[in-house]
């Protein structure tokens, strides 16, 4: 989950594939529905900061392939450091920061000259970071890879005026056919192996589709974020509902769902739990990939007909020494996922994350589950690693839950692996034991060690 009470998004895609366009009209819609917005756009041209961006760009150093890609990066990442204060602020804010262009630029247009799958992957590695840990600059919600094929996105680049160009003579990377090919097919990889990117096909038979019809997309997914932990006082379904009675899809329950129940969940530990993991009660609203790929908007799958909101008050209190045939858990947000054992006999009840993140190698970050949950006095919660995970190098660093602990139950999660790893919101992290435990007075005294073990100091034994 952000740190931040606003949004970030960002809106990438090959040069010439219509960004700043649909930057505006996002912009526009989010402004209409009620939305504080503020833009941030890459490189800050006529700025100190990309003043060897700009010189790059024009040629300065040779062609796009001729400049490292590690150096040419760090001219990127300087200016989006100089940035990083402003957009840190209005997120702090809670408002909606909408980026035309990002990291992933980098990833695509410097990427693309690593010919190698695993050193360009070596690559995201490396520049994800120097930028979002050594940098520490704000990590997006939600990238939005707009796909134009390179021939396409060369044609539009030259037939319009770029205004944030001008006074320049020429872009090396627009006017290098063999670097948007290259870069293509890498933006086309990151969309489809980090979980906060997602991808948007704007063109049928090479013809580009109308921005209204992409526009309608954008506004798909960039409406799932702000619905998730939103920033309004209230839940709206307005703006998407309209979208869906525009295309003749009307989910016929959303009037419901704005005004339904919360209802309490209890998991029986006696009882065997649903084994599919997909199964989530969760208000999505929304479908995870509304397009196929065809371009062809999927049905929308009707919501459930009720919806959990984050409480309003502390859960009751649990009373000592209760018998532990069940536990009630509480959702603090309506994407989480309730754990459940994948068979009866299991001892550790699976925990989901409830959020995308990616963390780099030997990084570490906590993953929240959305959830809190009440254990009775004289018992404890341990989190665990699940197998599965850790034999790929995935570990979870310990964690105890107290009886009076009221909190969300988060994982800290520790990748020991060489590559970055992409959580999934949905996926299982690690799983929680519930055991009784002795909470004994401590007294201070002498220990008649006897025959005991120990002469050699801890850690001594097993080594012969």
């Amino acid at each position: 989950m952000s740190e931040y009470l606003g949004k970030f998004i960002v809106i990438d895609g090959t040069d010439g594939s219509g960004k700043t366009t649909q930057l505006q009209l996002l912009v526009g819609k989010l402004q209409a529905e009620g939305y504080d917005v503020q833009i941030a756009d890459f490189p800050q041209y006529n700025t100190k900061s990309a003043g060897m961006v700009e010189e790059y760009l024009s040629g300065k150093y040779g062609g796009a392939d001729d400049v490292n890609p590690y150096a040419a990066s760090l001219l990127y990442a300087t200016d989006r450091f100089d940035a990083s204060f402003q957009i840190r602020e209005w997120l702090k804010q809670g408002k909606v920061v909408v980026c035309n262009r990002y990291v992933s630029a980098s990833f695509a247009h410097q990427g693309g000259k690593i010919p190698n799958a695993l050193e360009r992957k070596l690559f995201f590695n490396w520049l994800s970071e120097i930028e979002y840990k050594i940098f520490n600059i704000p990590k997006p919600d939600l990238y939005l890879i707009l796909h134009v094929e390179a021939e396409v996105a060369q044609q539009m680049a030259k037939d319009r005026g770029r205004e944030d160009w001008k006074g320049k003579t020429k872009d090396i990377h627009e006017d290098n056919i063999d670097h948007l090919k290259k870069a293509e097919q890498v933006y086309l990889e990151i969309a489809q192996t980090m979980p906060d990117f997602r991808l948007i096909k704007c063109t049928r038979n090479n013809e580009v589709m109308s921005r209204e019809d992409i526009h309608y997309l954008v506004w798909l997914y960039a409406n799932r974020i702000l619905s998730i932990g939103g920033i309004k006082k209230s839940p709206d379904f307005q703006a998407v509902s309209d979208i869906l009675v525009k295309k003749g899809r009307v989910t016929p329950n959303l009037p419901e769902l704005m005004n339904a129940p919360r209802a309490s969940m209890t998991i029986n530990p006696e009882q065997k739990a649903p084994i599919n993991s997909n199964t989530d009660n969760s208000l999505r609203g929304i479908p995870a990939h509304p397009e196929d790929e065809n371009n062809e908007t999927k049905n929308i799958p009707e919501a459930p007909s009720q919806a959990y909101y984050p409480p309003q008050s502390e859960p009751t209190q649990p009373q000592p020494n209760l018998k532990m045939s069940s536990i009630r858990f509480e959702r603090l947000r309506p994407e989480a996922k309730l754990p459940v054992r994948a068979h009866a006999s299991d001892a550790g009840l699976d925990l989901f994350a409830c959020e995308d993140c990616s963390i780099p190698p030997y990084g570490q970050d906590a993953i929240a589950t959305g959830l809190r949950f009440s254990i009775p006095e004289g018992y404890v919660g341990l989190i665990w690693d699940k197998s599965g995970l850790a034999n790929q190098g995935f570990k979870t660093m310990g964690g105890v839950i107290d009886a009076s602990y009221r909190g969300e139950i988060k994982v800290v999660f520790k990748n020991l692996s060489e590559d970055i790893y992409h959580v999934q919101a949905g996926q299982k992290i690690a799983q929680l034991l519930i055991q009784k435990v002795e909470t004994p007075t401590v007294e201070e005294g002498p220990i008649d060690v006897g025959e005991g073990r120990g002469e050699n100091g801890f850690g001594s034994t097993g080594l012969n």
